[in-house]
């Protein structure tokens, strides 16, 4: 350890010396159905500088949907051929060992990496840190995106959505909020009930000239924005705001749920409706907040 490493390590000592920064591509939302489709760790050892790197494309078993093809670029052609988790859990699991794990939005990596570890008989003990978390106790910003946190940061963001650079990136931003907090303690931030939010869905009626004029949406769980900057992003696009899931509806975005709420699968009852809407052949969008934003942006 050299004289620049000791001095960075005196003033920040909780900054673990060596973790692991993983992010996921999934099929979708849900763990319990859906696959990963990609995986990347990154060994950051802040002692050699000598960051390793596993990344995997994965075969899910099924045709990914265009939706998702749309937002990581992951084609079905990309992974013809590509091994199962199952095949790859043994050297990922190995390759991850007893480090702490950074993952930007965590509670949905974690979901997904302990399904699919417990369905090749491994366990995942392994604490993790949630850089969105920190950030969102670091930083005032309009929202808590990882583009948006690793620009605030100077973390340079190549090809996001791909699991490779988003890890990367969360690896970053999870020193730059470290740094600038003091700690590493995550603290939830207080959430909004509906009733303290102030704001109502009725109170936005759609754009008549939106290009998703005659649409409908719903939201679910809690997002990096207010739920009044989400019904105005929705209402300017023409969506017309609906507080719950039926036939007419065309979008869904899910939020981060509270377990206290939904219990330990972390799905909605409005994400349940939905999907069992789905089988039935009605064509509902589910979406997470970037990929709203995308559609609110259009």
């Amino acid at each position: 350890m050299n004289s620049e490493q000791k001095d960075f390590f005196a003033k920040y000592p909780y900054i673990p010396k060596k973790f692991i920064a993983i992010d996921v591509e999934t099929t979708g939302l849900n763990a319990g159905v859906d696959k990963i489709i990609e995986v990347a760790a990154i060994k950051f050892d802040l002692l050699s500088n000598e960051h390793l790197v596993f990344e995997e494309l994965i075969n899910p078993g099924f045709t990914v949907s265009s939706l998702i093809t749309n937002i990581t670029g992951i084609t079905n052609a990309m992974l013809e051929g590509k091994e199962s988790f199952l095949e790859i859990a043994q050297d990922l699991h190995e390759f991850i060992g007893d480090l702490p794990l950074v993952a930007y939005n965590a509670q949905f990596d974690k979901n997904f990496l302990f399904n699919e570890f417990s369905l090749a008989n491994l366990e995942l003990t392994n604490p993790f840190h949630c850089p969105m978390n920190l950030s969102k106790q670091a930083f005032t910003l309009p929202n808590y995106k990882l583009a948006t946190v690793a620009k605030h940061c100077n973390v340079p963001l190549d090809g996001a959505h791909r699991a490779k650079a988003d890890a990367i990136a969360a690896g970053r931003v999870f020193m730059c909020a470290a740094t600038t907090l003091g700690h590493i303690n995550e603290i939830s931030p207080k959430k909004l009930s509906a009733k303290s939010s102030g704001a109502n869905h009725k109170d936005y009626p759609p754009n008549e000239l939106g290009k998703h004029y005659g649409q409908t949406i719903v939201f679910t769980g809690e997002l990096s924005i207010s739920r009044a900057e989400a019904f105005e992003a929705a209402a300017k696009v023409g969506l017309a705001i609906k507080s719950s899931v039926s036939k007419k509806t065309n979008y869904l975005i899910i939020g981060e749920q509270n377990e206290n709420i939904v219990g330990a699968s972390g799905i909605s009852s409005k994400q349940i409706k939905a999907e069992s809407l789905i089988d039935d052949g009605i064509d509902i969008q589910i979406l997470d907040e970037d990929e709203f934003m995308t559609v609110a942006e259009e």
